[in-house]
């Protein structure tokens, strides 16, 4: 059931009477305090600790990329470790993102 609010309808270049519902009032009103608060969420600095687990038991081979199978899981764990050491850069396939040097 569509109530209209008294006093919310506009006329459009057409000549046609645009109505706004409860609904899309409030639809506007809720996305208006979400966009005012985005800005303070924006500012907020990482903080705490990320843990990333999975339900696998470690193999000493997923260790070395050479060694290791065309699975996904070892896969992981190689993203894992490589992708906080080094990282991808324009112009550089391994540009130091924790490592300094190696």
């Amino acid at each position: 059931m569509s109530q209209r609010l008294e006093g919310a309808g506009a006329i459009a270049p057409g000549g046609k009477t645009i109505c706004i519902t409860r609904r899309d009032a409030l639809a506007l009103a809720a996305s208006g305090v979400v966009a005012a608060a985005a800005p303070g969420l924006a500012r907020a600095a990482p903080q705490g600790q990320l843990t990333w687990g999975i339900h696998v038991s470690l193999a000493p081979g997923w260790f070395d990329p050479a060694e290791t199978s065309g699975l996904i899981t070892p896969f992981m764990v190689l993203y894992a470790l490589q992708d906080a050491l080094v990282k991808p850069m324009p112009g550089k396939p391994f540009a130091p993102s924790l490592a300094e040097s190696w």
